[in-house]
């Protein structure tokens, strides 16, 4: 009789450990996926923040572009008026 109980708990002990065991790889795999998301959505930040930095340069590229023709055709409106 006194083996039964024994035996009884570590069955339920070796069941749990294998649960766990499960649980375990589970959560590796879970971790490694998460990971993985983790260092796609940094590679997706650095690449907003390069197209970001893209646009700005762009826009004042453009307004540099802009101011000048500007100056330029008033410059040629001056001197169409003095011919």
């Amino acid at each position: 009789m006194a083996d039964e109980p024994d035996n009884l708990v570590l069955q339920l002990l070796r069941e749990i450990r294998e649960t766990q065991g499960e649980h375990t790889e589970q959560f590796m795999l879970v971790g490694n996926r998460l990971d993985h998301i983790d260092q796609r959505l940094e590679e997706f930040r650095e690449t907003l923040y390069t197209v970001a930095g893209a646009a700005v340069h762009a826009n004042v590229r453009h307004a540099t572009v802009a101011e000048r023709l500007k100056t330029l055709e008033e410059r040629v409106s001056r001197l169409e008026e003095k011919a």
